[in-house]
């Protein structure tokens, strides 16, 4: 059993010393360093980024157009539901700030129903998706405000909150969406 380990262990340790000594001569280097300063074909270069790996691909207008109008759109909406938080920063929120709210929010709508007269192509169905989970979260914060009445409950104003903070979530995801959809195609 002895002399079977010391024949594999020294064969383990001549192979790998049997290549150690055969080396390139000064003319196969100088050789291949020739080849190498001359050759130009460097094999796989990656491009600087999606814009320019998509820069021969014919650009679509209509995804182009869609893209502006969304970009357009997500900037709008997030400014007017940054208004709409003020409702929830004061203390105890009044009929007038409540109708300020709701002024906001059917603004909010009506910005969305004029985007959604665009048909979105087949690259923003995610998107879109995403934007119509957004306006049920605003439908569901319309509905609860339109419901409040004198005197106002803390809890109704809770529950309209939690509404608030999902419509912005999902905001949050549609913008998200739109950025990897406009970097996938280089719309960015």
């Amino acid at each position: 059993m002895k002399k079977f380990t010391f024949i594999i262990c020294s064969g383990l340790v001549f192979i790998p010393l049997s290549a150690c000594g055969q080396t390139d001569s000064e003319e196969n280097i100088v050789q291949d360093v020739e080849v190498q300063q001359f050759d130009e074909d460097y094999g796989f270069q990656q491009r600087a980024n999606n814009a320019d790996q998509n820069e021969d691909q014919m650009t679509n207008p209509e995804l182009t157009s869609y893209a502006n109008q969304a970009g357009s759109y997500i900037s709008e909406t997030a400014t007017l539901l940054e208004k709409t938080v003020r409702l929830f920063e004061v203390g105890a929120p009044t009929a007038n700030d409540i109708d300020e709210a709701l002024a906001t929010i059917q603004e909010l709508k009506r910005q969305s129903q004029s985007f959604l007269t665009f048909q979105p192509p087949e690259a923003f169905e995610g998107f879109h998706h995403v934007h119509v989970a957004t306006l049920v979260e605003i439908d569901a914060l319309e509905k609860v405000l339109m419901e409040i009445t004198e005197p106002i409950h803390p809890i109704v104003v809770t529950n309209a909150r939690v509404h608030y903070e999902n419509a912005v979530v999902s905001h949050k995801l549609m913008e998200r969406e739109y950025l990897s959809i406009t970097e996938e195609y280089g719309l960015h």
